[in-house]
């Protein structure tokens, strides 16, 4: 049945002015395709805290919000066969903007209804809308023509920048554009009047115009496309900065307002390079009241690795030291793990040389370091799931998430 509404909408008062998906490659061979994230070192500073005390129980489950937060693993993807796992907890249902809003004020939930029809009964789900490009420069090569929808741009003219995805030249829409972030919350309120009373629906992730259109990054794009794109120049980084800081919070908040009984969650990356960007970002969530203690961080690229040579070292000490909700998704699965092998060869039959994509200790460093980071929720690729390949790790995590968070 398509779940097709027209509605109108009026711009609610208090819009914000602040002027990968990880597209649709499979995970699994079954299901829906995500866009691999990019494995190499961002050159980030930021100003170190103190370091964290190992000995240190969780304390993330200590905050003023009554709302309830999901715990344990749920699977990146819902297939009919991760979905028999008995260690899964949940799933993370995915679904671009321009699928549920083809036109303005016309929504459509089918996506979203079809992959809930492979919810078991008394599970729990997340919901992750993907901003990103409206629109590709010549042929899309292995990506959506679109993840953001192009009347943005045919019918409100929005401003775009063009930054190089892949083998692809994509437009962006500027996240601090006026226009987008109240189309963000026209596209929210409708999401959310269907969905927020739900109780199934566990934990809502902030849309981002970035490459992935969750995650928080632009890997592989230079600083000074960014700077151009919002009328800057070489030295005047901080400003770039305070228009995404800015930006990012304005468009929390939409999801946090919309969606005022769930838990959301953002998901944090370097940006230009640079790690005090998302640190402003996190900071935000515990001191300003208008996020109730709701709203988390994401952490999409755990590898287990937080070593000083590790992929955003210096973010994964700011991590370990937040005091929110965090939450997180495998960079890969365990196919990719050439734990005392000189290469591997994946499920896809890609070859990983040098120990893969889990460099510190192979693919069960991952629950290792999500234990000492005190990550609440993980979401393994479904891959593991469908192939019973953690099963063991997997059921462990739920436990200590259970004794720590409940």
């Amino acid at each position: 049945m398509k779940y097709l509404m027209a509605i109108t909408l009026v711009i609610l008062s208090s819009c914000f002015s602040p002027e990968q998906v990880q597209v649709l490659e499979d995970q699994s061979g079954e299901g829906q395709a995500i866009v691999e994230t990019p494995t190499g070192d961002d050159d980030g500073s930021a100003d170190q805290d103190e370091p964290i005390d190992e000995d240190l129980a969780c304390n993330k489950a200590s905050n003023l919000s009554n709302i309830e937060k999901p715990t344990g693993v749920f699977t990146s993807v819902l297939t009919g066969r991760a979905v028999t796992n008995s260690t899964m907890q949940g799933g993370l249902i995915r679904v671009t903007w321009a699928e549920i809003e083809p036109g303005p004020g016309i929504f459509d939930f089918s996506r979203i209804e079809e992959q809930l029809e492979l919810l078991p009964q008394g599970k729990k789900w997340s919901l992750a809308v993907h901003g990103g490009w409206t629109s590709v420069n010549g042929n899309a090569v292995g990506i959506a023509s679109q993840m953001s929808p192009s009347w943005l741009e045919s019918t409100y003219n929005i401003e775009t920048f063009q930054m190089n995805f892949r083998q692809s030249t994509v437009n962006m829409p500027k996240y601090w554009s006026t226009t987008i972030q109240n189309r963000l919350e026209i596209m929210m309120n409708a999401v959310a009047a269907q969905y927020k009373n739900r109780s199934d629906l566990a934990l809502v992730y902030v849309p981002q115009m970035t490459s992935n259109g969750v995650e928080g990054h632009f890997n592989g794009v230079p600083t000074s496309t960014l700077l151009t794109a919002a009328n800057l120049s070489t030295g005047q980084e901080d400003q770039f900065a305070d228009l995404w800081v800015n930006a990012a919070l304005a468009a929390s908040k939409i999801v946090a307002r919309n969606f005022d009984n769930k838990a959301i969650a953002f998901e944090v990356h370097d940006v230009i390079g640079r790690t005090d960007i998302p640190k402003r970002i996190m900071d935000s969530f515990l001191t300003d009241q208008d996020f109730e203690n709701r709203v988390g961080i994401a952490m999409w690229w755990i590898n287990g690795d937080d070593r000083d040579s590790a992929y955003q070292a210096d973010l994964v000490e700011i991590i370990k030291n937040y005091q929110g909700d965090l939450y997180g998704q495998v960079i890969g699965n365990s196919s990719q793990d050439c734990e005392g092998a000189s290469s591997c060869v994946d499920n896809k039959g890609k070859t990983w040389n040098g120990g893969g994509r889990f460099q510190n200790g192979g693919y069960d460093s991952v629950f290792t370091l999500a234990k000492k980071l005190c990550m609440r929720y993980i979401e393994p690729w479904n891959y593991e799931f469908e192939n019973n390949t953690k099963d063991s790790q997997m059921q462990d995590f739920n436990q200590f998430a259970s004794e720590s968070f409940e």
